[in-house]
This record gives structure tokens, C-alpha cells and sequence, in this order.
């Protein structure tokens, strides 16, 4: 029987499933608003922010869904010499490995906290919509801070395992 996760895990997997959500409804939107103006083309004139609004809708879908990749483990990973060591070895790699690209990723989510503010000081709106693109780059900053906790608690899963008599690749 497998043991039950640390709370922290749980806690990030349920945060991780919210941000899921919402980049399903966002991509059920941009599926729904590219199939609307495909159909206004045929009948008559298209909606003008569509393209405006599917690229905005892709931002999101994309910063809500980098935590879920990390938690699936859907990102690429060379691990053609690591395989060969013990599953100590591996989940020791795993572990500066990953506290490195949390470290990363919180400085690039900082990164785009404090561009969106610069964004909504100067007053930055698209084009045709004139909707400001601030909330887009905090949108993303929440994706990657999800990310870093997905990071996070692969830490705490990989160093739960290194105390164990049997440890087991989270991988």
C-alpha cells in the first residue's frame, strides 16, 4: 500500500487541479471563440479582438497549466546517464535539480510581477480591444509561483524518500 502524501503535497496537488480548471475553461473559450469566427467569415463579418482574445486566452492556458505538467512530469528530461545510477543517486540529482529550477523559476515569476506593474504604470493596452496586458503578466507569475510549489513538493516527496529503508524514483 502506497504511504499517503504530506499535506504540504496534497495541499499543492489541490492548487495544481484548480489551475487545471482554469486552463480548461480558457481553452474551451478559445476553441468556442475561433469556431464562432470561423462561422461569422461564412455569414458575414467576424468579430475583430478574436485574435487579440485567443492570444491572451493562451497565456493563460499555458501559465495554468505548468504546474500539472511538473506534477505528470510531461517536461523534457535527458536522463540517459542518470538512469544507470542507484535510485539514491538519482533522487540526489533530482533534488539539486529541482531546488535549482524552483530557485529559477521564483526569480522569473518575481521577473514578471514586477514587469506587469511596470505594464499597468505606463498604461500598456492592446491594440484593438484596448484591454491592458498587466493582468495577463500576473496571470503568468501565478502560473509559475504554482509551478514552483509543483517543485517544491517534488522536493519534499524526493527527500521523504531518501529517508526511507527502500526509496522509490518520484519519476
Amino acid at each position: 500500500m502506497k504511504p499517503k502524501p504530506p499535506m504540504f503535497v496534497r495541499g499543492v496537488n489541490s492548487l495544481i487541479s484548480v489551475f487545471a480548471g482554469i486552463a480548461a475553461v480558457a481553452l474551451l473559450v478559445m476553441l468556442f471563440l475561433t469556431v464562432t469566427n470561423i462561422g461569422l467569415r461564412l455569414f458575414g463579418d467576424p468579430y475583430a479582438g478574436t485574435f487579440e482574445l485567443v492570444s491572451f486566452l493562451s497565456v493563460i492556458v499555458v501559465g495554468m497549466s505548468l504546474a500539472l505538467a511538473q506534477r505528470y512530469k510531461t517536461h523534457v528530461a535527458i536522463d540517459i546517464v542518470v538512469t544507470r545510477w542507484s535510485t539514491r543517486a538519482q533522487l540526489w540529482v533530482g533534488a539539486v535539480i529541482t531546488l535549482f529550477a524552483a530557485v529559477i523559476f521564483f526569480l522569473l515569476g518575481q521577473e514578471l510581477v514586477s514587469y506587469a506593474l511596470n505594464l499597468r504604470d505606463k498604461g500598456s493596452v492592446s491594440d484593438s480591444l484596448r484591454w491592458p496586458y498587466w493582468p495577463l503578466a500576473i496571470t503568468l507569475a501565478i502560473g509559475i509561483f504554482g509551478l514552483v510549489l509543483a517543485l517544491i513538493s517534488d522536493l519534499v516527496q524526493i527527500f521523504r524518500n531518501l529517508r526511507s529503508s527502500e526509496p522509490q524514483s518520484i519519476w
